[in-house]
């Protein structure tokens, strides 16, 4: 399980995040929508120490710690229960495909040099890429280094993994076989805390949807509810903006 709560962060004077809590239960994915400076990736960074919130809590498995003030050790430990898949792809340019992979694995979970190869090379079959282990991210498409970020975050095994926009900097036609991993990922049983624009995939896949606007959660349900009968009327305005009204009671 994984616990947020009373999360509060600021930069600066401007607070983006106004004391906000969500549990994601084992095995479960929820997706936070919602627009453009609403908090959503900060969040999420969050999470694993990429920012430091100014308040609240965070609780993976049996691990509980406060995020503001915790220790050195404490953050590598979460760090160690999370993997994150970044919108950049966050891969290492002077590694191979498959260093990209084995390098956490060997590094963070201590593996042997060939059992991390081993299960590099398999979640590189997994996503189609197993002829690329020896490509340098220059020489990848940017929906190959994607998939690559996705299999790195799977190899590692972690309690939760964390999605940043997984998509946004793809081109369109690149898009829809990287949420097919994602979807794929999802039906393993992955803990998984995905930030997404793709609202057919939130639908699909999500057993929760978080909408988040002005650094608050707004309103969380099952896709069927806030899709169908949002209760919040700034969810209905966010809805009806980009979903095609006639197939939503918005």
């Amino acid at each position: 399980m994984v616990k947020l709560e009373h999360i509060k962060k600021s930069f600066g004077r401007t607070e983006v995040l106004h004391d906000v809590s969500l549990t994601v239960n084992d095995g479960e994915v929820v997706v936070i929508l919602g627009p453009s400076g609403s908090g959503k990736t900060t969040l999420l960074r969050s999470i694993n120490f990429l920012e430091k919130a100014d308040e609240g809590s965070l609780t993976i498995g049996d691990k509980t710690v406060d995020l503001h003030n915790a220790r050195k050790k404490e953050i590598l430990e979460i760090r160690r229960r999370t993997a994150m898949v970044f919108q950049n792809y966050g891969l290492f340019a002077n590694k191979t495909a498959l260093e990209n992979i084995t390098e956490g694995l060997i590094v963070a979970k201590k593996q042997h040099k060939q059992a991390a190869r081993a299960r590099a090379l398999e979640e590189l079959k997994k996503v189609g890429l197993a002829d690329k282990a020896d490509f340098y991210p220059a020489q990848l498409s940017g929906g190959q280094q994607q998939r690559i970020g996705i299999a790195r975050a799977v190899a590692l095994d972690s309690d939760v993994i964390l999605f940043d926009e997984p998509t946004s900097a793809l081109d369109p036609e690149l898009v829809g076989e990287t949420l097919q991993i994602i979807k794929q990922v999802a039906r393993e049983g992955h803990t998984m805390i995905v930030v997404t624009h793709e609202m057919g995939f939130a639908e699909e896949v999500a057993d929760k949807v978080v909408f988040m606007d002005g650094g608050y959660v707004v309103e969380e349900g099952k896709p069927s509810q806030i899709f169908s009968f949002p209760k919040e009327e700034r969810t209905r305005q966010f809805l009806h903006r980009i979903l095609p009204v006639d197939n939503y009671n918005i």
